[in-house]
């Protein structure tokens, strides 16, 4: 890429050297995400689900697939939009991030693999792309605010791509810097203990519910690491009665035997047979209601039942009259009863520290880049500056100069503020005071010349 201008009083042949294009002959970092690159590298699309778009979120998000189906559509995907695509779902959300593809591409992408047409999804790219990533990995994009669980999600979605080589390491760094911000930012807002997804939010309901009725039966669908939170929670509040429903009992114990010997641990072919419960809390993954109106939930009585899975597990249409359901669309709307004045002092809060972590994680990239920059320049002078030393023009009293004036030439390069003619440069080379004869001095001036022309091609 040459960046050739002429400046009055000059010939048209001297060469206007900007210093981004010296730049193009550095070796990449595969570790490094270029600051000027990032808004063109990355874009990024997200689907918060909501009453108006549940039915597509049930199509869209890979929540309850198992991992050979995820990865086999993500790489269907990548494939047909010809570029690396990361897709990470949540109770809550849908994301796919794409990288050197522009959003409207990677959505009409998403949309022919799917079948769903016009999804409404919000779109950013570069350092807005970022931004979104961190505000919802802290938290303060969730159904509860300082939820916890979806960074973990999102390290076990980094995880998944890497195994299976879905995405590069040099684009998997982009998350990596979205994890390094949320560990500050959950710090400083003091989400630093294990809040446990929406079972937080669940407790008032369960103790208003306890508060009423006393001692309880309980049933638990799915003994894994929100069954188990929901054991801890219903045994913290005192009771006692609690069956737990798991695909293989004996395996889901040995996960906690302090908590499964104090409860009745049954499977689901023995849940089939009717039984009696005024809490069901439901945890099961699945990619599909289990518990429908051709398959109803094997329940009897006035229950309460919490379903916490995502999908849905239970459908309306899959319980008796005389029963509760609080699904999905129930936790957001209960969610978003925060206190408005504690909720905007609170989003203020972590934007600010977003706002933050971005300008130093900016600045660094800046410096990085400068001294790799410098890096470069010094050493490309260097290594011109051995071949003087053995050249045939250069005396013996000359040689113990050259590497001097080789960093001479290099700090004059890089003290330039963003650009500068060649001839600028061939005049301080002439001009130095230094004591070489003519011969030697002209080849040092003929290969600080050649060295920068061919800098400034290569691209």
């Amino acid at each position: 890429m040459f960046y050739v201008s002429t400046k009055e009083d000059m010939s048209m042949s001297d060469l206007l050297v900007k210093l981004e294009a010296l730049a193009m002959g550095m070796p990449s970092d595969p570790k490094h995400m270029d600051k000027e690159k990032m808004g063109d590298k990355i874009c990024l699309l997200s689907l918060k689900f909501d009453s108006s778009n549940i039915d597509v979120a049930k199509r869209l998000t890979t929540e309850g697939l198992r991992l050979s189906e995820r990865v086999s559509f993500i790489q269907n995907l990548s494939k047909y939009v010809n570029a690396e695509v990361f897709e990470f779902s949540t109770c809550n959300r849908v994301l796919y991030a794409g990288f050197d593809i522009d959003p409207e591409t990677l959505a009409s992408g998403i949309s022919k693999m799917t079948g769903l047409e016009d999804i409404p999804f919000q779109a950013m790219t570069g350092s807005d792309a970022w931004r979104h990533l961190v505000k919802i990995c802290c938290g303060l994009d969730s159904f509860i605010v300082g939820e916890l669980q979806v960074m973990s999600q999102l390290r076990s979605s980094i995880n998944i791509h890497r195994e299976n080589n879905l995405i590069r390491t040099f684009n998997l760094a982009f998350f990596e810097h979205v994890i390094s911000a949320t560990r500050i930012i959950r710090k400083e807002l003091g989400y630093t203990s294990s809040t446990e997804s929406m079972l937080n939010l669940a407790t008032a309901s369960l103790e208003a519910i306890l508060s009423e009725k006393g001692d309880v039966s309980s049933v638990v669908l799915g003994f894994g690491e929100m069954g188990v939170k929901a054991v801890e929670t219903l045994q913290d509040l005192g009771q006692t009665n609690i069956v737990v429903v798991s695909r293989n009992p004996k395996e889901s114990a040995n996960r906690n035997q302090g908590l499964a010997e104090r409860c009745k641990m049954i499977s689901y072919s023995d849940f089939s047979a009717k039984i009696e419960a005024d809490i069901v809390i439901s945890t099961m993954r699945c990619s599909s209601p289990e518990y429908t109106e051709t398959n109803p939930l094997p329940i009897i009585g006035e229950t309460t039942i919490l379903d916490f899975s995502w999908p849905p597990s239970i459908e309306q249409n899959g319980i008796s009259k005389e029963q509760t359901l609080l699904g999905m669309e129930h936790w957001i709307q209960v969610a978003r009863n925060i206190d408005p004045t504690e909720y905007k002092i609170l989003m203020g809060k972590g934007d600010e520290l977003i706002e933050n972590i971005q300008n130093r994680y900016m600045e660094a990239l800046t410096n990085k880049n400068e001294g790799r920059f410098r890096a470069f320049i010094y050493g490309q002078m260097e290594e011109l500056s051995t071949s003087w030393e053995t050249s045939s023009s250069t005396l013996e009293r000359e040689i113990p100069q050259l590497g001097a004036f080789a960093r001479e030439i290099a700090t004059w390069i890089c003290q330039q503020n963003s650009s500068f003619y060649l001839s600028e440069l061939m005049d301080y080379v002439n001009s130095t005071s230094r004591s070489l004869n003519s011969n030697l001095l002209a080849e040092v001036s003929q290969d600080v010349e050649t060295s920068i022309r061919a800098l400034t091609a290569v691209g």
